[in-house]
């Protein structure tokens, strides 16, 4: 797990460093966005959580670029075991996506950028929960933190609003693709700034 994350980063870091040192300015542009929001999952949900995420961004052509992309998403499920004497009886989920992402920008009005964005991503999961043992005659049951990892097919929709030349303001909503281990969504609000 620790070898892909690194490999996804240091790729994504040779991309962006080959890609910044061509630098026609009329169409090709660098920005890093940022932003807040909520995150939830489309399977077994209890309430909804927080997203957060950073997105490094590479314009190579008036209407394509290549983005990757660090995201954050917590949530809450309801436990797996309904008669387990804690409260509240929830297993807390952390997901951590690293996507790569290829995106394409429709041409709008002036201030208005409207882009869509699909690819690939690396997702670990953490779910905070308790081993619950009962034997019929004792119980017992104790905290445990379990992981695992997959890949998800991301799509992304971004609305920018250029504040100034360099500044925007963002509007986004993102879904991430598997059937087999649940899909997850979130959506947000953040700043985009031109590097």
């Amino acid at each position: 797990m620790t070898k892909s994350v690194s490999l996804l980063f240091s790729f994504a870091v040779i991309s962006f460093n080959t890609l910044s040192q061509t630098n026609n300015q009329k169409q090709k542009e660098c920005r890093i966005s940022s932003g807040f929001g909520v995150a939830s999952a489309t399977k077994n949900v209890k309430s909804i959580g927080t997203d957060i995420w950073v997105q490094l961004g590479y314009r190579l052509l008036e209407k394509i670029s290549i983005a990757t992309e660090f995201e954050n998403m917590n949530y809450k499920q309801p436990g797996y075991y309904p008669d387990l004497p804690v409260t509240p009886n929830e297993i807390k989920v952390y997901n951590n996506n690293f996507s790569l992402l290829l995106k394409y920008h429709f041409p709008t009005l002036n201030k208005i950028n409207i882009s869509f964005a699909s690819g690939w991503t690396f997702s670990t999961r953490q779910n905070e929960y308790y081993i619950y043992e009962n034997d019929g005659t004792t119980q017992r049951w104790f905290p445990n933190v379990s992981s695992f990892s997959d890949y998800r097919i991301p799509f992304l929709a971004e609305v920018d609003y250029s504040v100034s030349k360099k500044i925007n303001i963002q509007a986004r909503l993102k879904y991430n693709l598997n059937p087999q281990n649940g899909d997850t969504y979130s959506s947000g609000l953040g700043i985009s700034l031109k590097l």
